[in-house]
């Protein structure tokens, strides 16, 4: 699912429906919740959504990689990543989605 299709999905929810929310008030909704994940993911290292799943930052090591036309060895540098990790209710679902 796409962003836009979220914000639609979102938007044709029947609670959203009952605050009598318009479409580009939910468009700005969706956008400030997204934004708000990005800068507490990157302020604390760590985001937790309770019932879905929590996302952090976790930093990989380098590897030695070879150059292929001069054969020369060398090492990239360290970088970060972000692991995910699904919360017990994702995992149980995931194991009836079969």
């Amino acid at each position: 699912m796409k962003l836009s299709e979220l914000k639609h999905e979102v938007w044709n929810d029947e609670r959203t429906r009952d605050l009598r929310l318009r479409k580009e008030e939910v468009k700005i909704l969706v956008d400030v919740i997204v934004d708000h994940i990005f800068i507490g993911l990157l302020k604390y290292g760590k985001v937790k959504l309770q019932s879905l799943f929590t996302l952090e930052i976790r930093k990989s090591k380098g590897r030695k990689i070879r150059n292929p036309q001069t054969k020369e060895h060398m090492y990239t540098d360290d970088y970060h990543r972000i692991g995910i990790v699904p919360s017990k209710k994702m995992k149980k679902a995931l194991k009836n989605l079969k």
